[in-house]
């Protein structure tokens, strides 16, 4: 059985963002995304950076248990792996922050002893300190880039001068299947499955009633218990329709009765 790379040593640590300082002093921006930077700064595979992020980010009480579950419930560990899959995912610094907070976050939704009580999870904390460091490594992002122009004219203000023309256009909108909308999702679907009212499960999930359609819309595809969700959905809304077009057509017979 392969050993788990486990970090043990405060010192390694502190080596590491060492050298990425150092690497960000003598480096020009170059790296797309923070896996890319992480991996040049500590010399390892992309495939590896989920799992390193991982074992560095869990909670040191957690190191020995994590390590057997490791082995035997491998799937305990998929939402964590999920959210440092999105940080890693990460081109600028508020992009990574949203994806730590997607990562601690997932403790709101996940309510088991182990993850609650026992804290056998991923640290949002001690992530945040071991991928901080890399932002500088980063290429600026399109928006935070200005557009050049070469000069065309004798307009251009100095000889060989490059004329400002704008910047480039804003990024669109984040992508809302993050690990964490997705566990709720899931979250909501076990408990109307388990029998609980629509009303209550909804609450329960943390998100609002006019976004359930949209974002099972964007996240269902390839997931079958939010294909599922999304066709309850869906007959619950229409059912809840025919609800109230019957006490319409109750009282409207009800009036015309006394009418009469």
């Amino acid at each position: 059985m392969a050993a788990v790379d486990i970090p043990t040593a405060e010192a390694d640590r502190r080596t590491d963002i060492l050298r990425i300082y150092r690497m960000a002093d003598q480096t020009p921006q170059q790296f797309d995304t923070i896996r890319e930077a992480f991996c040049a700064v500590h010399r390892c595979p992309p495939e590896a950076f989920e799992k390193k992020v991982l074992w560095f980010g869990l909670h040191r009480h957690a190191w020995l248990p994590a390590h057997w579950m490791w082995w035997f419930e491998r799937d305990y560990f998929v939402d964590d792996l999920g959210a440092i899959r999105h940080m890693g995912d990460a081109r600028s610094e508020p992009e990574l922050q949203r994806a730590s907070d997607d990562l601690e976050n997932l403790k709101l939704v996940e309510r088991s002893i182990r993850r609650g009580t026992l804290a056998i999870r991923v640290s949002a904390t001690r992530t945040i300190r071991l991928l901080q460091p890399l932002v500088p490594l980063l290429k600026p992002l399109p928006s935070q880039t200005e557009i050049l122009r070469p000069p065309t004219n004798n307009n251009t203000p100095a000889t060989g001068a490059y004329a400002r023309v704008g910047t480039a256009a804003e990024p669109g909108p984040r992508n809302e299947g993050t690990a964490l909308t997705i566990r709720r999702l899931k979250r909501l679907h076990a408990d109307v499955v388990a029998g609980r009212d629509w009303k209550f499960a909804l609450a329960d999930s943390g998100l609002e009633s006019d976004r359930v359609g949209p974002l099972l819309a964007d996240n269902a595809e390839g997931r079958p218990e939010l294909v599922w969700l999304r066709q309850y959905l869906a007959e619950h809304r229409e059912l809840v329709q025919l609800r109230e077009e019957n006490d319409r057509l109750k009282k409207a017979l009800e009036a015309l009765t006394q009418k009469g």
